[in-house]
């Protein structure tokens, strides 16, 4: 039976991070020497780096990768001496005193990945592919002013061209030939239709409910002076970053309500003007921007999704069930059962949660902008996530709008009920997580083509 030479360790992770580093310093080294001066240690041919920690050729590191973890007890060698010569010749000769001459020359077999651990780094791969995605995209919508784009951007596949013609309920031809294949209803205020007159009632519902909840006691005087210039800066930012990607409906008079039927047009339309003004929010805001470029850009992976259904709460009336995004006049309206080309069970939990948080918050749009700053800072939430660079600055970035959240909803309501509500909150945190990963999966088990997808929502939607 052979013996193993190596020397025992229990760090292995440590072990690898010193192989890395080796490799990098080869790499930086090689820079200023021919790599054909590197020999391998076990049979003498010219190498080109570090394998399992020592000096190796491409051969020899096969060689170990398929024989250190299954064979080191079975080979026998050929000669029956153990004591074979092993150079670039006689290497293919005997395969025992081969491996353990790499055994005796330091090569460790606990460096060899199980299929576990290839699975993972494979998967690693491609997230860092999807993250570098990300960052380009959130590099083309940076909020410099020469740069920040006030319209949405269209992927060229799935743009949207409107035709310079008005259109009722009665003359629409759901079977026209159009590229997209979906079907815009328009309203013009002229038109005195009965299905004109339910729009116009809708939409001014909505209105109203603005209007009243802007009219109302501002709770906001009622906290310190730095609380309240935060609480304001929250606003602005907000509202800066739903002006700065503005969906324009052109040469029609408003209302205006989109028809949308594949999931395709929900995902580069809705979910991605969602996405945009979300993302651009945070982006505006001094705690986000303040940490690491890769901590930004995996708290947008991971959570970004759980968010949008907070913006969802504010964006549709739970009577009407019209999503419009509130104190915009030029955006497009939507149904929201259009969630159903996610799939029932999304559209169905998204109106639970809806009508919970909008009743639970008072339909506060406040406390909803907090709780999805509260939401990107988050966590623990995947079993995924990524090793933080800066977690303590992530943990006090959070803290700002917990307590400002607290604070605010003890004026809001008042000191008895502020446990309760801030709890349930909390709750729901956790159910927008959980419906994040459902809208992921819809998407992935309805087996869209990711190249119709805006780059933006492939690196969103795709990243389960």
């Amino acid at each position: 039976m052979q013996t193993d030479y190596r020397v025992p360790t229990t760090n292995t992770a440590a072990m690898r991070e010193q192989q890395h580093r080796k490799r990098s310093i080869s790499s930086i080294n090689s820079r200023k020497r021919d790599r054909h001066d590197l020999i391998c240690v076990v049979c003498l041919a010219p190498a080109m780096g570090y394998n399992f920690d020592q000096i190796t050729c491409e051969s020899c590191k096969a060689f170990f990768r398929r024989n250190a973890l299954t064979n080191s007890g079975k080979l026998k060698c050929r000669s029956g001496t153990d004591d074979c010569v092993v150079n670039l010749e006689t290497r293919k000769r005997c395969k025992a005193c081969r491996l353990k001459k790499c055994f005796d020359k330091g090569l460790r077999k606990e460096w060899i990945m199980s299929e576990e651990e290839k699975r993972t780094k494979k998967q690693k791969i491609e997230d860092n592919r999807r993250l570098r995605a990300m960052s380009q995209n959130l590099t083309m919508f940076s909020l410099t002013p020469a740069s920040s784009p006030s319209n949405v951007p269209e992927t060229k596949l799935y743009s949207f061209p409107i035709k310079n013609e008005k259109h009722s309920f009665d003359d629409f031809d759901d079977n026209n030939n159009n590229n997209n294949k979906e079907s815009l209803l328009l309203f013009d205020y002229k038109d005195e239709s009965a299905n004109f007159k339910i729009m116009h009632e809708l939409l001014n519902h909505n209105s109203n409910t603005d209007e009243i909840q802007q009219s109302s006691f501002d709770y906001k005087t009622l906290l310190d002076e730095n609380d309240r210039l935060l609480i304001t800066q929250i606003d602005e930012n907000y509202t800066h970053a739903v002006e700065l990607n503005v969906s324009i409906a052109e040469d029609y008079d408003l209302p205006c309500l989109r028809n949308l039927n594949h999931i395709t047009n929900i995902v580069n339309e809705l979910t991605h003007i969602s996405t945009l003004r979300t993302i651009t929010f945070y982006k505006l805001t001094p705690e986000f921007n303040s940490l690491h470029e890769d901590d930004r850009l995996a708290l947008v992976k991971h959570n970004l999704m759980a968010s949008l259904f907070f913006h969802l709460c504010m964006c549709v009336d739970k009577d009407t069930q019209i999503y419009r995004e509130p104190n915009t006049s030029r955006d497009f309206c939507y149904n929201a059962n259009e969630l159903r080309l996610y799939s029932d069970d999304v559209y169905n939990q998204s109106m639970i949660f809806l009508q919970e948080v909008q009743d639970l918050c008072a339909n506060d749009h406040l406390i909803m902008k907090i709780a999805m700053l509260i939401m990107i800072f988050t966590k623990g939430s995947d079993l995924n996530e990524p090793y933080w660079l800066e977690p303590h600055k992530i943990f006090h970035a959070q803290n700002v709008f917990v307590d400002l959240l607290w604070k605010y909803l003890t004026v809001r309501f008042n000191s008895d009920l502020t446990p309760s509500i801030y709890s349930r909150l909390i709750f729901a945190c956790m159910n927008a997580q959980i419906l994040g990963r459902k809208t992921k999966e819809a998407v992935s088990k309805q087996n869209v083509n990711n190249e119709h997808l805006a780059p933006l929502m492939q690196s969103v939607l795709l990243s389960i």
